[in-house]
């Protein structure tokens, strides 16, 4: 079983599926942003070729590291896997399997791969992504932005700011109000898709098994689209490894709406 070390499956799926986020920011990092070109680190092919203000970069062959930034930590295990992280106290990780690609663009910023064919990038001040299985992408872009795929194939995408969050429910499973809740997309299962577009708005999208090659397949979209609002589509209850209803549509178009396996449900 791998080693889930920057962001475990069991915080992922116990704290995704609810909708609750872990920290990240938008604050985009440009190439010349001051304060951080003045450290560095890389290494390719477990060769180092140096490290300054507390970087470190370490990689396996046929596999490179880079790390711009104080304090950044990036990290390529395995075969043709590629990490970047970019920007101050920035980690970047590829673990776990070959072919990822791992991207943390900002102060804070996380971008984690584990296992194989997977994507991971986390652009902004403290935004997050993270896969763990295979075929997966992730991307978060936003002031704690977080974004997770979970299983294989899946698709996330998390595009915004923190915000107000009114409360949702989803088959009685409760999402508290937040005042400041991160914008969070969540795709778990097998070949899902969650997108989210907005302040303190949440997208996920669950079916399918998490773990091992895919017996059975989700494949459900959720759509968020506005502010402080929810879409929840796939399996009920709203569980990992959950596999039925499948095929399902979740939009929720507008600020303070929820959608559950159509649009602008409301709470079920």
């Amino acid at each position: 079983m791998r080693d889930h070390t920057a962001i475990s499956r069991k915080r992922l799926t116990g704290g995704l599926l609810l909708g609750a986020a872990a920290s990240g920011a938008l604050a985009m990092a440009s190439l010349g942003s001051a304060g951080i070109a003045s450290a560095s680190c890389a290494s390719i092919s477990g060769i180092s070729t140096g490290s300054s203000g507390g970087s470190t970069c370490t990689s396996t062959p046929a596999s490179f590291a880079i790390g711009v930034g104080n304090n950044t930590t990036s990290t390529a295990d395995g075969l043709f896997n590629g990490s970047l992280a970019f920007g101050d106290n920035s980690t970047a990780i590829t673990k776990g399997g070959n072919v990822n690609v791992a991207a943390a663009v900002g102060k804070g910023s996380l971008a984690s791969s584990d296992g194989n064919f997977n994507a991971a990038i986390a652009a902004g001040e403290g935004a997050k992504s993270a896969n763990l299985g295979d075929l997966n992408t992730a991307v978060s872009f936003g002031k704690n932005a977080l974004a997770a795929s979970i299983g294989t194939g899946n698709l996330a995408v998390a595009a915004g700011n923190p915000g107000a969050f009114p409360g949702a429910t989803v088959a009685g499973v409760k999402q508290p109000a937040n005042a400041n809740q991160s914008t969070t997309a969540a795709a778990s299962g097998t070949f899902n898709r969650a997108f989210v577009f907005g302040n303190g708005s949440i997208a996920i999208a669950n079916g399918g098994n998490q773990i091992g090659k895919p017996t059975s397949i989700g494949n459900n979209t959720a759509l968020t689209l506005g502010n402080g609002s929810l879409s929840y589509a796939g399996a009920i209850p709203p569980l990992a490894n959950q596999t039925s209803p499948a095929n399902q549509l979740a939009l929720a178009l507008g600020n303070n709406q929820v959608g559950v396996n159509g649009v602008n449900t409301g709470s079920t």
